[in-house]
């Protein structure tokens, strides 16, 4: 598993006991704003299964964090091409900077 890890947080590969968490927060419109919706625990399902195989493919993506000891899962960070976010970027809600 490919996994960077600092004193303070873990960035890993994602697995199927972060699904249910992220569903959560794609639901959220709050966390969502940003976006141009929040998404269907499908459509969430289906994004994070993109990432892993993405991260799986190129040993690099958009990593899923936990806090060590803490929580488990607590969202996600990293790069990915425009390929994967060009809709968002797109929409004008997203930006580069």
């Amino acid at each position: 598993m490919h996994m960077l890890q600092t004193s303070r947080l873990i960035l890993r590969q994602w697995t199927d006991h972060d699904l249910a968490p992220f569903a959560q927060l794609n639901a959220d419109p709050e966390v969502m704003q940003y976006f141009p919706a929040p998404l269907s625990g499908a459509e969430s399902n289906a994004f994070a299964n993109t990432i892993r195989s993405l991260i799986e493919q190129r040993g690099w993506g958009l990593w899923a964090v936990e806090v060590p000891g803490q929580a488990a899962f607590i969202g996600f960070v990293g790069s990915a091409l425009f390929p994967l976010c060009g809709n968002w970027l797109a929409s004008g809600k997203g930006s580069l900077g």
